[in-house]
Formats: structure tokens, sequence, C-alpha cells
């Protein structure tokens, strides 16, 4: 063999070497940069609550109407209504519109609604927009709250209405008084603008 033929051959396979030891380290780079990610993500305290969790609204659910749950739950879709549960959590990439009755709350999605629950938590970038009222509650750096914040007593008994305070009135479907020549009835009303204050 000629030398020019052995130092082709020669930068070839150095060539061939250098190319190998650069797709190695870029595939050795991206692997520990994916571990990276995983270990933060392990590393960074989780809202997921305890194992065993009871019911799961998964990301491609949407419910329309009122949910209650006797246990935990975790909602990761869409719901419109109200939601009650023991302890619940709210996905991140959940929307939930109306109110959310529960002992413990963990908000990381969105909620437009009342909330009433003795601990809450608006972590990871969670959203409220309404009234929140608690024992407890803790909100990250880049979660959002628009709305009214009151620590009550106890937050997860509902208001009771001044109706149920006063003594009973006049039943409101009472006929004042019936035209015989028609099926029209005629009610009283009661208080100011038919509703008791």
């Amino acid at each position: 063999m000629s030398d020019a033929v052995r130092l082709a051959l020669l930068i070839g396979g150095f060539t061939l070497i250098a190319i190998a030891i650069t797709a190695g380290a870029i595939l050795i780079s991206q692997w520990m940069r994916q571990h990276r990610v995983v270990e933060q993500r392990a590393a960074k305290p989780q809202p997921t609550p305890r194992a065993g969790m009871g019911t799961c609204i998964g990301s491609g659910m949407s419910i329309v109407g009122n949910i209650e749950c006797n246990g935990p739950a975790q909602v990761f879709g869409r719901i419109e209504g109200e939601l009650r549960a023991s302890d619940l959590l709210i996905g991140d990439g959940a929307q939930v519109e109306g109110n959310v009755l529960a002992q413990n709350v963990t908000i990381c999605g969105r909620v437009k609604g009342t909330i009433r629950a003795v601990r809450v938590k608006l972590q990871d970038g969670g959203a409220v927009d309404g009234d929140i009222f608690h024992q407890s509650l803790s909100i990250d750096e880049n979660s959002l709250f628009e709305g009214m914040s009151r620590r009550v007593e106890n937050p997860t008994d509902l208001p009771s209405s001044i109706d149920a305070k006063a003594p009973p009135k006049e039943d409101m479907q009472s006929p004042t008084q019936e035209d015989s020549h028609s099926n029209v009835l005629t009610m009283q009303p009661t208080g100011e603008g038919g509703r008791g204050h």
C-alpha cells in the first residue's frame, strides 16, 4: 500500500472515532439531562394525596352537575357544578367552575367559585377566581388568587339563610284570590321583591 492510501485510511479511521466519541457524548449528555429532570421532579414535593385515593376524574373527562364524594378525590378534568369531598386534589390542567367544599383542598389547576375548606393550598401555578373560607390558607409564589379570603371557625358549615331563623311565613303558593271564570291564580308576594331578607 502506498503512503497516501495509508494516510487516507488513518485519517478516515480517526474521523470515524471522533464521530463515534461525539455521538456518544451527545447521547450521554441527553441521558444526564433527562435523569436530572426526573430527579428534580422526584425531589419536588408532590401534591398527590396518599395511596389508595378514592375517586379520580381523569383529564379526558368533562362533567356537568354536582359531585359528592364520601371520601378523597382527584380531579384532572373539567367540572361545571358543586364539588364535595373529604380530601380534594384539583390537579394541573383541571378546571372547576362551581363551589368546592372539603376538609383539605390542594389546587394546582383552576377553580372559579367559592371554596370552603379547613385547609386550602394553592400550589404549582394553581388559580382561584372566587372567595375562600378557611382555617388555614397557603399560596405558592407562582399561584393566582382573585377574590376574598376569610378565616372562619367552621369553614365547611354552609351559611344558614336568614329565612331559616325567622318565624315561618305564609306559604307562597297559598292563593289569595281565585278567578272562577279562568285558570288564573293570583299569588301574594312575601316580603320585599318576593324574597325574605
